[in-house]
C-alpha cells in the first residue's frame, strides 16, 4: 500500500466521520426548523448541546488533507466549485452563530429560521458538490448536483432522527421518542427511495451500494422493532456505504497529484501525535455528554 493510499484512507474516514456526526446535526437543524413544539426544539437543543462545534474538526481534517497530500486535486476541487462551497460555508457560519445567540435573546424566532436554513443549505452544496465530483459533472446544479444535495439532506436528516430517538429516552421522554421514530422511518424510506434508483440512474455500481440497501432495511427493521442501540449502527452502516461506494466513482489522477513520501511521512506523524491528543480528548467528550440527567461519573 502506497503513500497516497493511505492518505486517501484517512479522507475518506475523515469524510465518514463528518457525515455521521456533522451530518446528524445538520439533520438535527432540519427537524427543529419543522417541528412546531417547543419541547421537541429543546430535545434537539440538548442533544446538539456542546458537541455541535467539536464535529467540524474532521471537516478541517479532511481539508488539510486533502490539500497536503493531493494539492491538484484541492486546487481543482475548490477553484471548480467555490460557489457551493463558500455558500456551505456560510451555512456553518450562520447555524453557529444562531444557535449560540437564540439562547441569548427573548424572541428566538428570526435564529430558529436561520440556524434551520442554513442547517439544510449546507449539507445541500456539499452533497451536491460530491455528486458532482463522483459523476464527472461540469455544474453543481446540474441534476447529480440537484440530486446529490437532496440525498445527502436526507441522509443527514435520517441519522439525526435515529440519534434523537436515544437521547429522547435518556431524558424520560417516551412521547417524543416515538415522535423521532416516526422521522426516522420516514426518513430512512425516503432515503432508500432516492439511494437505489438514483446509484443505478448515475452508473454507481459498487457492492458497498447494496450493502447499504440491506443494511438501510435491518435499520428500518430494527426501527419498527424498537431496538433503538443497535439501529444506530446499522443506520450509521447504511449512510457510510453510500460515501464509499460513490467515492470509488471520482474520477481525479491521485497517483499523479499525490504529494512526495517525504510530505506524506512527516504529515502521518503529526497525525500520530496529535490523535493521541484528540482521539482520547473526543471520546471523553461523547461518554460525558451521552449520561443521563443526574447520572454519576465513575471517576468520581
Amino acid at each position: 500500500m502506497s503513500h497516497g493510499d493511505i492518505a486517501l484512507g484517512l479522507i475518506l474516514l475523515g469524510l465518514s466521520a463528518y457525515l455521521l456526526f456533522g451530518g446528524a446535526d445538520f439533520g438535527a437543524g432540519l427537524w427543529h426548523l419543522i417541528s412546531r413544539r417547543r419541547s421537541e426544539k429543546e430535545i434537539i437543543e440538548h442533544a446538539m448541546g456542546p458537541l455541535w462545534e467539536a464535529n467540524h474538526v474532521w471537516l478541517i481534517f479532511v481539508m488539510v488533507m486533502t490539500w497536503t497530500a493531493f494539492p491538484p486535486v484541492f486546487a481543482e476541487v475548490m477553484s471548480t466549485h467555490w460557489v457551493p462551497l463558500s455558500l456551505a460555508a456560510l451555512g456553518i457560519v450562520a447555524r453557529g452563530s444562531t444557535f449560540v445567540f437564540a439562547k441569548a435573546v427573548p424572541d428566538r424566532g428570526w435564529y430558529a429560521w436561520t440556524f434551520g436554513i442554513s442547517s439544510v443549505l449546507t449539507p445541500y452544496c456539499l452533497g451536491a458538490v460530491a455528486a458532482t465530483i463522483a459523476t464527472g459533472g461540469s455544474s453543481w446544479v446540474g441534476l447529480a448536483g440537484v440530486y446529490g444535495g437532496v440525498l445527502t439532506t436526507t441522509l443527514c436528516a435520517y441519522l439525526a432522527a435515529v440519534y434523537l430517538i436515544w437521547d429522547a429516552l435518556r431524558l424520560g421522554d417516551q412521547t417524543h421518542s416515538l415522535r423521532f421514530r416516526g422521522y426516522a422511518l420516514m426518513s430512512g424510506v425516503a432515503s432508500g427511495v432516492l439511494a437505489l434508483p438514483g446509484a443505478a440512474a448515475l452508473g454507481v455500481h459498487s457492492p458497498l451500494i447494496l450493502l447499504s440497501a440491506a443494511a438501510g432495511l435491518v435499520s428500518l427493521a430494527l426501527l419498527v422493532r424498537r431496538s433503538y442501540l443497535a439501529v444506530r449502527a446499522t443506520a450509521a452502516l447504511a449512510v457510510v456505504a453510500v460515501l464509499w461506494g460513490a467515492a470509488g466513482m471520482a474520477g481525479f489522477d491521485l497517483d499523479s497529484a499525490v504529494a512526495h513520501d517525504a510530505v506524506l511521512e512527516m504529515v502521518f506523524m503529526a497525525l500520530g501525535a496529535g490523535a493521541l491528543i484528540l482521539v482520547p480528548s473526543m471520546i471523553w467528550l461523547y461518554v460525558l455528554f451521552q449520561r443521563g440527567p443526574g447520572e454519576p461519573s465513575r471517576t468520581a
